[in-house]
């Protein structure tokens, strides 16, 4: 039975001593010899192994060969476990010697493969990989591999007529000038070169141009040194392509019986053709928010900034484009160690309100501690003073084991459909002529008041003007709309702060009166409304006089139950009884119930 790693075991030679077998250092076997393979470089190959084989079945392995876990440093990928008690115990009687003679030569080697069939699945030829990585995992690691062809169970397997593998792992020996002197059977397979190719050339030639100064520097480093130097790389194959591998040279120059420099090579083009494709799928999602017609942020757990698109900045600031720096670029720039460095969250958010950023603030940390999304609207006065609405929709970020890792706020300028909103609640809440509540709202706002438990009383004084009409009539509509607005100035300064002034309609008014300690405040208010209102009003056309009927009621807190329209209606008819006496002077509601309202 042939091995994938029997390759590995040619004796790699240096010129002038034939006989003399070069291995890597690292460690031993049972006679004191160097192992196969250093323990950093199996790390690697099963770290390599695990990634471009997700589909593959793996098992953690004591010293005993029992299965057992495998520990948080190992990277899995998706790979299922190998379930019982030992390895062994999964594979048919007739390959069973098999998985022993790999047993005993991955103590020895390092790292060994062979052929076997599994109880699950007999008529597959399966791949089983022994790796020895105690010295850095304290473990064996057992990865089996499935077959690309399937067929009939034979009688006896006959591994040799499968398809081969293609090597992962090779070895070359240079000389102090870089020049091959010898390689494994692995390295002309994995390349495609033949021996006499490779000896006597230089290895810099067969390096990527743009790899060659790393090369280079880290030649220089383990000559300096005398430590291991690690590189990856591109190498070029014979038919003219370029594969990705990781290289770790060892120098054993001037060593007696030596004198070579060791180098390891492990082929890692699967690993970088994902980060490629991964890189490339970043580059689309970078053009795609750097495109998209919102402003983004991502924020990490301890709110620092990972990523913003540069509309960010023309919403919440003037532009890229402004002197307000740091702000001024598109790109992140670079700090020391070559890592992105973004604006902090304090800053890119710095033309928030004061309210606007406490509720971003509160918010985030809701998503983030709760993971419950959170859409919010806040205020922002730029650096040019232009206030401006931005709606934020904060989502929280999760990892794939569940936990979270940030947020990301998507940033819309809100300010043409927030001013046509406000401007729809302040035709809904607001007369236009005169700039008071309208009936529904002062009523609403009565209702309000009276709803409350607390022990405010809650008055209303209602008025209604006397000699309007004739000012309507004689000088016209123009001037009964300004006398109008006239009246409503007036009304509001003989209130006070807290209190509201609703135009019910026509010329009739009414003041609504919060948390008053009693009757003789309301009666205060509407007294001052009857000198106003009696004093002469100057109109752009002449000067004109008016009286006003003015009718108050309150409602004690603990009295009966009365709805807003009953506190009107109460004020209405002490208005009228106001009217009956033509002096402008308040009257006072009697009773709960009062007089009944006039017809």
């Amino acid at each position: 039975m042939s091995s994938s790693t029997d390759q590995h075991n040619h004796a790699v030679k240096t010129a002038g001593e034939p006989d003399q077998a070069l291995e890597p250092r690292g460690r031993r076997d049972e006679a004191g010899e160097p192992a196969a393979f250093t323990p950093e470089t199996i790390a690697l190959a099963a770290e390599a192994l695990l990634r471009e084989h997700p589909d593959a079945l793996v098992s953690g392995l004591s010293s005993n060969g029992l299965i057992v876990p495998i520990p948080g440093g190992v990277a899995l990928w998706g790979q299922a476990a190998i379930e019982g008690r030992a390895v062994i115990d999964n594979v048919v009687a007739a390959d069973r010697n098999t998985v022993v003679d790999l047993w005993q030569s991955v103590q020895k080697e390092g790292l060994v493969a062979g052929k076997v069939r599994m109880l699950s699945k007999p008529s597959r030829w399966m791949t089983l990989h022994f790796l020895d990585v105690r010295d850095v995992h304290g473990i064996l690691l057992c990865v089996i591999l499935p077959s690309e062809t399937e067929g009939d169970e034979p009688d006896e397997p006959d591994v040799d007529e499968l398809p081969p593998t293609a090597p992962r792992f090779a070895t070359i020996v240079e000389d102090e000038h870089g020049k091959v002197l010898d390689c494994d059977a692995a390295f002309t397979q994995m390349f495609g070169y033949t021996h006499e190719d490779v000896i006597g050339e230089s290895v810099l030639d067969q390096m990527h141009p743009e790899d060659q100064g790393r090369v280079i520097e880290g030649w220089l480093a383990m000559l300096a040194t005398h430590r291991a130097q690690h590189t990856r790389l591109r190498r070029k194959r014979k038919d003219g392509s370029w594969m990705w591998v990781d290289t770790t040279m060892h120098n054993f120059l001037n060593e007696p019986g030596r004198n070579h420099v060791l180098v390891e090579i492990i082929d890692v083009s699967a690993e970088m053709a994902a980060q490629e494709a991964l890189q490339e799928q970043g580059e689309l999602l970078r053009r795609l928010t750097d495109a998209m017609p919102v402003g983004l942020l991502q924020l990490d757990t301890e709110r620092n900034v990972v990523y913003n698109n540069a509309h960010l900045l023309e919403i919440l600031h003037d532009g890229p484009a402004t002197a307000l720096s740091p702000l001024a670029a598109e790109a992140p720039s670079q700090g020391e160690a070559g890592e992105a460095q973004h604006p902090s969250m304090a800053t890119l958010l710095g033309t928030l309100t004061d309210e606007g950023m406490a509720l971003f603030e509160a918010s985030l940390a809701r998503v983030l501690s709760e993971g419950i999304d959170q859409d919010i609207e806040v205020d922002m006065v730029l650096q040019s003073g232009v206030w401006r609405r931005a709606l934020m929709s904060i989502r929280t970020l999760l990892r794939q084991g569940g936990e979270v890792s940030g947020a990301i706020t998507c940033v819309l300028d809100v300010t043409d459909s927030a001013r046509a909103r406000q401007e729809l609640e302040k035709r809904a809440t607001y007369d236009a002529l005169t700039g008071c509540h309208n009936r529904s709202s002062i009523l609403s706002s009565l209702q309000r008041e009276l709803e409350r438990t607390d022990s405010a009383m809650t008055g209303v004084v209602y008025v209604d003007l006397d000699k309007f009409k004739p000012v309507n009539d004689t000088l016209g509509h123009a001037a009964g709309d300004e006398l109008l607005t006239l009246v409503a100035e007036r009304l509001r300064v003989a209130g006070r702060a807290d209190d509201d002034v609703g135009r019910l309609g026509g010329d009739e008014f009414l003041v609504l009166l919060r948390n008053i300690p009693g009757p003789e405040v309301a009666m205060r208010v509407g007294h001052r409304v009857g000198t106003l209102l009696g004093d002469k009003f100057e109109l752009s056309s002449e000067t004109v006089e008016l009286r006003a009927s003015i009718g108050v009621a309150c409602r004690a807190a603990g009295a009966a139950t009365v709805t807003a329209d009953e506190l009107v209606k109460r004020a209405d008819v002490a208005m009228y009884e106001s009217k009956q006496q033509a002096l402008g002077i308040p009257v006072l509601a009697s009773g709960p119930q009062g007089p009944q309202p006039r017809r």
